[in-house]
């Protein structure tokens, strides 16, 4: 919101922070007609928890974001109250959804309407052996890869990879905003291969391998948002 103020010009925020326990003390104060509630990982969420965050600010809709849920988790949010988005998203598309909640208010106020199915999950491809080889039929080898074992941690923190979702170039270039999306939706699996359930041995070593994989894909990634934070003189 420091970054790109503009993009929620109509939208009056009444309340902003990371706190539980100072949402729980202020924002039923403000009487909010809508949250905006970010959870990077869903699956933990106790089901209870948003209608009670409803209930105690006294708003009438909640926009949830999330990285990764089940489908059976999404399913269990009540419809019409609690609109549900894959993130990270950005502000100008928060500040569509919140006019769409409001707007469902006025045309109708006496009724519910049903929720969207949610989305299908988008399933990794099949884990390559490692290294990875990168060839065309009847060629030589052109390239090889190596996971490193131990993964490097992150570099970008997520209010870093917020401040460049709404980043505005002098140029006709969103770069800078797409890219911090790919990296945000790395980091967000790479988490949330560390916590898929595991029904034995094998389970557990596919998700290792999962987890290693996406480390890697987010350390290249980084490198490549390094290289455009610099060019672009992004001061974060």
């Amino acid at each position: 919101m420091r970054e790109n103020p503009q993009a929620l010009r109509d939208v009056q925020v009444v309340w902003s922070g990371t706190s539980l326990e100072a949402f729980k003390n202020e924002v039923p104060l403000v009487r909010p007609d809508v949250l905006a509630l970010d959870f990077l990982e869903l699956n933990g969420v106790e089901t209870g928890v948003i209608p009670a965050l409803l209930e105690s600010a006294r708003a009438r809709h909640a926009i949830v974001t999330y990285r990764f849920a089940r489908r059976g988790v999404l399913q269990q949010y009540p419809a019409g109250k609690v609109r549900l988005l894959q993130g990270p998203i950005s502000l100008s598309l928060l500040r569509a959804h919140v006019h769409l909640a409001v707007l469902d208010d006025v045309l109708q106020p006496q009724s519910v309407r049903p929720a969207p199915p949610p989305p299908e999950p988008v399933a990794p491809p099949p884990p390559p052996a490692s290294p990875i080889q990168l060839s065309s039929p009847g060629s030589a080898t052109l390239a090889t890869v190596t996971v490193p074992a131990v993964p490097k941690p992150p570099r970008y923190t997520q209010e870093q990879l917020g401040t460049l979702l709404e980043y505005s170039s002098s140029v006709r270039c969103e770069c800078p905003n797409h890219l911090s999306q790919i990296v945000a939706g790395l980091q967000a699996f790479e988490e949330y291969s560390k916590q898929c359930e595991n029904r034995d041995e094998a389970d557990r070593e596919v998700h290792a391998m999962l987890y290693r994989y996406t480390a890697g894909a987010r350390a290249v990634m980084e490198e490549a948002l390094d290289a455009l934070v610099k060019y672009e003189k992004i001061e974060l």
